[in-house]
Parts: structure tokens; sequence; C-alpha cells
């Protein structure tokens, strides 16, 4: 094996070169010309690259051979068999040997080999897709439901708000009705203190001041003293005016020397002042009545007010926790709609992966398999053909140097053409985004020179 080194593989043989000098020739013959090589030279340089034009059967050898090696067969087989694959591919189907019949067996199992492995990867590519499928339907049953559950979470929130609201609004009243509660108790205690502060007032005039002047006091500046103070309380208490302006002069009198007039008056005051004291006593006794009333309203507003206050406590903490579920669910939502969102760029990523991988497919059963199949049933060609086929290599053969230049550039042009339409007539369906993964009739290693004359 020698390594090419006008192509990339790793063996070749003269058939190579020829076809890589039948494509650098028209820079050899410019070349030529501008050096003033004689003409003759270029015209037999022409003539030989003519006659070394490579078999298209090598051609599509070279594919098959290429194409086993892409089996999972361990490398040390797949060098023998392509060791001895052109001999056994070249050589015509009635012409073969059983040993050269066994070697294209052993291909065949290689190119299936090869086959099944794309064959996996196209079906790689489709359980791919469906699990991708699956996702994205995962993806929107996830989205549906979180946004169901965000919005129920959005309107209990709502409802925990106004529920807040008219727990803090209850809270107010209570509040305000306690502190009403509360006024009115110290109101009317405070009235109830004042009442029984006049009923002892009451009670002190009648025995510290009325009684003594009744009975009688020696003292003359102690029964003025007395009578002063008596008709300043009495005063103060609203009695009668004339009673007050006559009871100084009846008081002043003894007890012995008091008429009727004073008797009348003193016994007056007296009355009057018993009637007072009774008044207070039933005053206070309503106004105890009422205190032990505003008490126990007191107390009722304290405990509706605690409550309310209990329940605005229990409705903030029921909103917060709305509040946070509320959060939660917004989050869950917007992370349910980034997977939703990556899901179709996946999926087109996919796609176009089963898209390379059937691709790939087509191009090597169209390709290789092809080849692979013409060859190893392909048979001799009829002796008229082949005679025929002489003659007009004799006849090109016979033509002028001058005029053979051009024909061989025109005929080594079209061969070139026609060598790269039969390579790339399996790629012709395959998409341009995969065109780099595409099986393409790289030229494997051989092992030997076969070339044909162009009338072959």
């Amino acid at each position: 094996k020698t390594q090419c080194a006008h192509c990339p593989h790793r063996a070749r043989g003269a058939c190579c070169t020829s076809v890589a000098f039948l494509r650098a020739m028209p820079s050899v013959k410019r070349a030529a010309a501008k050096e003033g090589a004689p003409k003759r030279a270029v015209a037999k340089q022409a003539k030989r690259a003519k006659k070394e034009v490579v078999d298209p059967a090598m051609l599509r050898c070279r594919a098959v051979a290429s194409a086993i090696h892409q089996s999972d067969a361990p490398a040390a087989v797949v060098d023998m068999v392509e060791a001895m694959l052109n001999d056994a591919l070249l050589t015509y189907k009635e012409e073969r040997h059983e040993f050269q019949d066994n070697v294209l067996d052993m291909a065949a199992k290689l190119l299936e080999s090869a086959k099944n492995l794309k064959v996996a990867d196209v079906e790689i590519a489709k359980v791919a897709i469906a699990a991708g499928e699956e996702t994205k339907e995962a993806a929107h049953a996830a989205a549906a439901f979180a946004k169901s559950t965000l919005e129920g979470a959005v309107a209990t929130t709502s409802d925990k708000k106004r529920a807040l609201a008219a727990c803090a609004k209850a809270f107010q009243a209570a509040k305000q009705t306690s502190e009403q509660a509360y006024m009115q108790q110290t109101m009317r205690e405070q009235e109830l203190l004042i009442a029984a502060s006049k009923k002892e007032r009451l009670l002190s005039v009648e025995h510290d001041y009325l009684k003594p002047l009744l009975e009688g006091v020696e003292a003359e500046g102690k029964a003025k003293e007395l009578v002063e103070a008596l008709t300043a309380v009495l005063a103060n208490f609203a009695f009668d005016a004339s009673l007050v302006a006559a009871l100084p002069n009846a008081l002043a009198k003894a007890p012995s020397l008091r008429g009727p007039f004073d008797v009348m008056v003193l016994e007056q005051v007296d009355k009057d002042l018993g009637q007072r004291v009774a008044t207070m006593d039933a005053t206070l006794s309503q106004k105890v009545e009422t205190t032990v009333a505003d008490a126990a309203a007191v107390r009722e507003a304290t405990e509706r007010l605690d409550a309310a206050s209990a329940a605005q406590e229990a409705s903030a903490d029921a909103f917060e926790a709305a509040q946070q579920a509320a959060a939660v669910a917004k989050t869950a939502w917007e992370d349910v709609q980034q997977t939703l969102k990556a899901c179709a760029p996946e999926l087109r990523k996919l796609a176009k992966e089963h898209a390379s991988a059937v691709g790939i497919l087509g191009s090597f059963r169209r390709g290789p398999l092809a080849c692979f199949a013409s060859l190893r049933e392909r048979a001799a060609p009829a002796p008229a053909a082949t005679e025929e086929a002489l003659e007009e290599e004799a006849a090109t053969e016979a033509d002028e140097p001058e005029a053979a230049e051009d024909e061989v550039a025109v005929k080594a042009e079209a061969q070139e053409q026609g060598e790269d339409a039969e390579m790339n007539q399996a790629e012709e369906s395959v998409p341009a985004h995969v065109e780099d993964k595409v099986m393409s009739f790289e030229e494997p290693t051989f092992h030997d020179a076969t070339v044909v004359a162009a009338g072959a």
C-alpha cells in the first residue's frame, strides 16, 4: 500500500493518479505552453491520460469498500474483507470463484450491519421525538394545572383580603363600642359617687347642724356658727329661700321661746331634709343598678373586642398564607412556561436529527447498497460490444495529435462530470443540513491497479 499524493485516501493505484492528472491537466497544459515545452510532449501526455480513465465499476467498488467500515465488526475483519473485495466485485458474476462469493457474502453481512446501525439511529430518533411529544403534552397539562392553581390562589387571596377588611371594620366597631361602654360606666360611677356624697352631706347637715340647733345650743357663738353653716348648705341644695331666710331667726331663739311660726319653719326644714335624703336613697339605688348594667355592658363589649381582635389576627394570617400560596403558584406557573417554551426548539432539533438519520439511511441504501447489488449481479458484456469498443479505440488513436489534445480535454471533463454524477447519486435527496453526515463515495484502500482503456 502506498500513500496517494492526489487524494486523501491511504492507498491508490495508477488509476487514482491518472484521475488526478486529468483534473489538473488544463493547468499542466498552460504551464507547459508558458515554459515553451514542445507541443508534441503535451499531446502525448494528454493521450496517456485519455487511456488511463477509471472504470465506473471501480468507483462503485470504492463506495462499497468505504461503506463496510461503517459496520460494527472488528477493524481487522473489515480490513480483511476490504483486501479481497476489489477482486471479488470486479469479477463478473459467472466468472467468480466460490471463495469470491464467500467474500461477497461477508461483505453483504457487513453492509447489512452498517445499514442496521443506521436503521437503529432512525428508530432512536423516532423514540426521542415521541418522548419529546410526551414531554410537551405533559408540559401543556402541567401549564393548565398551574394556571388553574394560580387563578384559584389569586381568587382566594382576594377573598381573604376582603375578609380581612371586614374583620378590621368589625374590630374598629367593637373597639368603639367598648370605649363608649367604658366611658358610660365611668361617668355613671362618677354620678353615683356624687349622689352618695350629697347624701352623706345631707345626713351630716341633719346630724351635725339641724339636730343640735333644734335641741338648743347654749353658747351663742357656737349657735351662730352652726346656723351660718346650715343655711349655706341648705342654699347649696336649693332649699326654699323663704325657709332658709326664716331659719336663722327661729334657731336663734331658745326652744322654749320659739313661737308657732318658728316651729313651723323648723319642722318644714326637717321634713324637706328628710325628703331630700329619701330622694337621694332612691337615686343611689337606681344608679347602683345602672352601674351594674354598665359593668355588664363593658364586659360584653370587651369580650366582643377580644373576639374581633382574634378574628382579625386569624384573618391576617389567612391572608398572608394565601399570598404565599399565590406566590408559589405563580413561580410554578412561570417554571412550567419556561419548560413549555423550551419544548419547541427541542422538538425542532429532534426532527432535524430524525430527518438527518432518514437521509443518511436513504443515501446508504441508494448508494453503497445499490452499488454492491449491481456489482454483485454484473454479467460480462457481449463479445460484439467488446469488438465495437476496440474499433472505436483504434479510430480514436489514429487521430492527429493536435485534435487529440482538445478531444482528450473535453472527454476528461465529461468523464469527471460523469464520475461526480454517479458518486453523488445516493445524495441527491438528502437535505442540506445533513450534507456533512451523508454517506459519500470515499475512495477506500486498493491492492491492485485495475484500470481499463477508455473504450472498455
